[in-house]
């Protein structure tokens, strides 16, 4: 073998081995029950790119999305048609823990843990949801990143309605969301960094939005960096909602920050809370120990009708903690953007003027909040919200393509999967055929080839 023919013989192997990329036409519909019996099995029979979508019906829930799993969509036809039932006994209706993948377009309702949920995920989306009347969380996310919920629903949560938590940072998004009688309409643990909760709409919850730094979970404290801007809230605390966590114990807050850091809370209308409008506090932690917030920023939000204070802040603040440019009628402490101006130099002190009775009633243990609610109606008797818009008619079977950053785009129409005239019960893996060897590589092996096949004449010439 010549010298060139050793040198190229290697390349010659990697082209023919090299894996052959997806065609485009590859990625499917995957339609149940039509293609596969149940959303479990659709999910079984995924590859990246496709798109299971589920006729109008009521599924049991239980649904998991391994992490070999990734970059799939599930979808319904109808929001308010296509729903998971938990009969109150099923725990979740469906956990993802693979990247990428998006849930759009159905309802869940009571589940005895949550409706829809990511743990551990790079890249999730979920929009067009609904969830009423879980007992721990409606729509959430767990130490993942690259997130996006938007325009969704979550009613009756007895821990909170919407949560992400224990990332950070998060890089995530949440907007055109309603949340109502949960706990908390909006928790998140530890969690910040891209963080963003905009132009949602929250009526009476418990405490509507609650960020808040606790030991003891899988990230550490604090929660930092989260904007919440653009929101409107009424009636916090002002009807009786489920409780299950012990963070529902701090009721009647429109906005809390709980022990967070750099957090900035702006242009929001908040209405009606039973106790404060917007309230800065320490956490207490299990041991004894408190995380004292810092450098958060409170400002241009219109605030009223709240039973004890529109503005509040705790004793106990760490530095940097400032109120300007709101309306508002009342404060604890009195004229708070004075005693807490934006702009002011610290004081001396290490810690910041704030009232006591703010502190008397936020500056507690979990445990000892909790202990103060009495009793609490359960999540299974609260209100069925009405139906939501469904997703638009011309997006509901384009087949997206997500990407890690949770964001989802269209890629024409797909080729759909041939639906078997009577499916049997535990339907098959719809085959997807290997697409043809793209020209480019064709062209690669004829290129080698040719020079190996040169080399060899030129060789045998000069013997």
């Amino acid at each position: 073998m010549t010298r060139a023919a050793r040198w190229l013989l290697p390349g010659l192997v990697l082209v023919l081995l090299a894996p052959r990329p997806v065609a485009a036409d590859a990625r499917r519909i995957i339609r149940v029950p039509q293609d596969a019996a149940t959303v479990q099995a659709a999910v079984t029979a995924s590859a990246p790119g496709d798109l299971i979508l589920l006729d109008r019906g009521t599924y049991p829930g239980g649904v998991e999305v391994p992490k070999d799993k990734g970059h799939i969509t599930i979808r319904g036809v109808d929001r308010a048609a296509v729903v998971f039932d938990g009969l109150g006994v099923t725990v979740d209706a469906i956990e993802v823990l693979a990247d990428g993948v998006a849930l759009e377009n159905m309802t869940a309702h009571d589940f005895s843990g949550n409706g829809f949920y990511w743990e551990r995920v790079d890249g999730f989306t979920g929009r067009y949801l609904t969830v009423w009347n879980v007992r721990t969380y409606g729509i959430y996310a767990i130490e993942s990143r690259h997130g996006l919920f938007e325009d969704s629903l979550v009613s009756g949560a007895a821990d909170a309605g919407f949560y992400i938590g224990e990332c950070q940072p998060c890089d995530t998004t949440m907007r055109r969301l309603i949340g109502r009688y949960s706990a908390i309409g909006y928790s998140g643990t530890n969690a910040g960094g891209g963080l963003e909760l905009r132009d949602s709409t929250w009526e009476r919850n418990g405490t509507a939005i609650m960020p808040n730094s606790y030991e003891g979970q899988e990230a550490p404290p604090p929660q930092r960096s989260m904007v919440i801007a653009g929101n409107v809230i009424r009636d916090s605390g002002r009807v009786p909602v489920p409780g299950e966590s012990p963070l529902a114990g701090f009721v009647g807050v429109g906005i809390a920050i709980a022990g967070g850091y750099e957090d900035t809370v702006e242009g929001n209308r908040i209405e009606g809370s039973a106790n404060y409008g917007i309230a800065i506090f320490p956490t207490l932690q299990p041991g004894g120990s408190r995380w004292a917030p810092r450098e958060n920023v409170v400002r241009n939000n219109v605030v009223a009708g709240s039973g004890k204070a529109d503005l509040a802040a705790s004793q106990g603040l760490d530095v940097g903690n400032c109120f300007a440019g709101n309306e508002f009628a009342t404060s604890r402490p009195l004229d708070i953007e004075t005693a807490l101006g934006c702009g002011r130099p610290p004081p001396a002190t290490g810690t910041t003027e704030g009232d006591g009775s703010v502190g008397a009633d936020l500056a507690v243990p979990p445990g000892v909040a909790h202990d103060r609610l009495g009793d609490r109606p359960s999540y299974r008797d609260m209100p069925m919200p009405e139906a939501q818009p469904t997703m638009p008619e011309g997006q509901v079977e384009a087949l997206p393509s997500v990407s890690a950053s949770g964001a989802t785009a269209s890629s024409g129409p797909p080729s759909s999967v041939p639906a078997p005239s009577s499916p049997p019960p535990s339907a098959p893996a719809p085959s997807v055929p290997a697409p043809a060897v793209p020209l480019f590589l064709l062209a690669g092996v004829g290129v080698v080839a040719g020079v190996l096949i040169a080399a060899t004449w030129r060789r045998r010439s000069r013997r």
